[in-house]
């Protein structure tokens, strides 16, 4: 008897000696965890050294975690099942999270600071290239460990090791896309930078109250030297400086100016109307070489709301006319308000170039949040606000097929990709007043079934009341159309391979301008005529006769404003 005293005794203390290290774990996890969470905030942020704090701190956590864990009393009941579960859950999730912060973050962190906020207008190349080289490493490991997350939560998890795991699950799914995008960004940005020698490029600046497929008018271009990580303005122009011309000026693709017309070849502000960013740089590089005579190496594309997005990083911009550019006032300041202010293209055009510059001044001397940049940038890129198209061909190839390269996909493997591409026919600026919407859904792709079919929905709404439209200057409302009307044509791009069975405005067989085939696509451009408030629905069908493609993706114009779209695919 006093032998099973002994051990009744010896199975309590047991118990309660793995109940104690149990709750220093779950403390230490629950806490590690949190920590982390802290970390991506503070980045997010700009402050490092909160960062850092945060990170000594759930390396110290993690560290007793680790330690409770290894402990005899853990391994006595390893086996057994809901007990087990969990020990693997946690073992797990210090693992992960040990991996995060001491792979990812801890080497990171510096990096970011070091080669994303530049001195005295120069960025660290060298740290640029050690942190795309840290990302590049870390980034095809997440997937893995969010498996093994998703395993170990499956086990019979009692509620702190189970929230624990959620919590680093998600942790993990915030920090995997940013990751993802920062890698192709930063495989490029040395090079880009004038890393490998001198570069030259034109930033072309959009305007979106006059839409164009990929935008809108280009209406200032900044010619900018790079040269080992330094960056200086060289030169300036703006779209009135390219004279229209009786002849385009280069060749045109026939199949381009089958659907848009001579014009994007022959009168600047037009060249954005195909929405093939690298064939529309092919055009402004002719006009720059015939006009300026100097040569590039690239030319980007932003437009003001995606300098609304830098500044939200940068901060506020003075400039000399005594305005204060911010994320808040940007887009309305820059694609409105300047119209009202200024009659003369020439002031408008200088104001846009200062704002531009201004913002491109606070870029380059290190101002705001480097991280914040980073997102800005990847926001603008994801919604065809920031396009790149270089002469290198190894950069070329690693943007293909990406919204920042602006051209659609060559194939339907990864994406079935249709396109919606606005353009202002009145010769305003009266775009700013238009928001789209778009719905495009997926059927009929069943075994045995002939294709698939897609049906679409464009809606333009116009905000422009009659009491505003009457208060416009000339220059927002334009010589074709009265003050209220808003002319725009609507290019709509199927799937590669597909065939046009249907279009219909409100209901009514629409008037085709133009049809055809353009990059591989059937393309059918309409005019949608808003007049004062108003709304007009294009209702849309296509036909791909193999329905073997990836899920269905929407191009479509970065309007002024966002443009919803809501996706149904019933095939996959």
């Amino acid at each position: 008897m006093a032998i099973v005293g002994i051990l009744f005794v010896a199975l309590g203390l047991y118990a309660w000696k793995l109940a104690a290290s149990a709750i220093q774990v779950k403390d230490s996890v629950t806490s590690a965890v949190g920590q982390t969470e802290k970390i991506m905030s503070a980045v997010a942020a700009g402050d490092l050294p909160g960062a850092d704090t945060q990170m000594k701190s759930v390396e110290k956590n993690l560290a007793a975690a680790e330690s409770g864990i290894e402990g005899w009393e853990w391994g006595g009941v390893a086996w057994v099942p809901p007990v087990g579960d969990n020990i693997h859950a946690i073992r797990t999730a210090v693992e992960t999270a040990q991996w995060l912060v001491g792979e990812v973050a801890r080497p990171a962190i510096p990096l970011i600071t070091d080669g994303l906020r530049p001195k005295a207008g120069k960025f660290d190349v060298a740290a640029i290239r050690e942190l795309s080289e840290v990302l590049s490493t870390a980034a095809p490991r997440f997937e893995h460990r969010q498996r093994d997350l998703a395993a170990a939560a499956e086990g019979e998890l009692i509620g702190p090791v189970a929230d624990g795991v959620g919590k680093l699950e998600s942790l993990l799914g915030q920090a995997e896309p940013v990751v993802h995008d920062s890698v192709g960004l930063l495989q490029i940005l040395p090079a880009t930078l004038g890393g490998n020698g001198p570069r030259d490029y034109l930033l072309m600046f959009q305007g979106t109250s006059e839409a164009r497929s990929l935008g809108g008018n280009p209406a200032v271009l900044l010619q900018i030297h790079v040269e080992d990580g330094s960056i200086s303005i060289g030169g300036f122009a703006n779209s009135s400086d390219f004279h229209s011309r009786a002849n385009p000026v280069i060749p045109l693709d026939p199949e381009a100016e089958h659907i848009f017309g001579d014009k994007i070849g022959r009168w600047f502000p037009d060249v954005t109307m195909p929405p093939d960013f690298p064939y529309s740089v092919e055009l402004v590089r002719a006009f720059w070489n015939e006009t300026v005579g100097t040569e590039v190496d690239g030319v980007l594309s932003i437009d003001p709301t995606l300098l609304s997005y830098i500044l939200e990083a940068t901060g506020p911009v003075p400039l000399s006319t005594g305005d204060v550019l911010t994320s808040g006032n940007a887009v309305p300041l820059l694609l409105n308000e300047v119209y009202f202010r200024y009659e003369d293209p020439m002031a408008q055009n200088a104001f846009f170039a200062e704002a531009a510059g201004g913002v491109f001044t606070a870029l380059t001397t290190g101002a705001g949040n480097p991280l914040g940049l980073v997102t800005a940038l990847q926001r603008g890129s994801e919604e065809g606000r920031l396009l790149y198209a270089p002469t290198n061909a190894d950069e070329a190839a690693l943007i293909d097929g990406t919204r920042a390269s602006g051209s659609m996909p060559l194939d339907n493997i990864d994406e079935t990709a249709v396109g919606v591409f606005v353009n202002d026919n009145t010769g305003s600026k009266k775009s700013y007043y238009l928001n789209m919407t778009v719905d495009i859904s997926s059927k009929a792709c069943a075994a045995g079934s002939e294709g698939e079919a897609y049906s679409g929905s464009v809606s333009l709404t116009s905000t422009l009341s009659p009491e505003v439209a009457a208060t416009l200057p000339y220059y927002i409302t334009g010589p074709y159309f009265g003050p209220r009307v808003i002319s725009t044509y609507i290019a709509l791009y199927g799937p590669l391979g597909g065939e046009l069975s249907n279009v219909l405005i409100d209901g009514v067989p629409a008037k085709v301008l133009s049809q055809g085939t353009h990059l591989g696509r059937p393309v059918v451009k309409v005019e949608v005529l808003n007049d004062g408030l108003s709304r007009h629905h294009v209702d849309f069908d296509f036909s791909l006769p193999t329905p073997e493609g990836g899920p269905i993706s929407v191009w479509h114009t970065p309007m002024t404003g966002d443009t919803p779209v809501v996706i149904k695919d019933e095939c996959r």
